[in-house]
C-alpha cells in the first residue's frame, strides 16, 4: 500500500531502494539520503524477561510490556518471538 507498489516509483527506483535498505555498502543513490529529522537522547531497551535460560512455558494469559513516560518518546522498533519447534501460526494484536 505505500510507495513501492503504488506505481509512483519506477521498478528500478524500487529495487534501489530496497537495495539502500538492506545491503552494506549502500549504493550510490539519486536521492538525499540524510535522515530528516534525527532522534536525540538516551536510548533505552525494555525486555519481557532479563534472562532467557532456556525457553519459557505458555500458560494462556497476555504477555505485556506497559509503561508511561512524562516527556515525547519514539519507539524505533520491537520485536516478538515465536516457537522454538519451527514455523507456527500466531494471532497478534499491537498497541502503541
Amino acid at each position: 500500500t505505500g510507495p513501492a507498489q503504488s506505481g509512483i516509483l519506477l521498478d528500478r527506483e524500487v529495487v534501489n531502494l530496497f537495495l539502500h535498505f538492506t545491503v552494506n555498502p549502500k549504493p550510490k543513490v539519486d536521492y538525499i539520503d540524510r535522515p530528516r529529522c534525527c532522534l536525540r537522547g538516551k536510548e533505552c531497551s525494555i525486555n519481557r524477561f532479563q534472562q532467557v535460560e532456556s525457553r519459557w512455558g505458555y500458560s494462556g494469559t497476555s504477555d505485556r510490556i506497559r509503561f508511561t513516560v512524562n516527556r515525547r518518546i519514539s519507539i524505533v522498533g520491537f520485536g516478538l518471538y515465536g516457537s522454538i519447534h519451527g514455523p507456527t501460526d500466531y494471532q497478534v494484536n499491537i498497541q502503541v
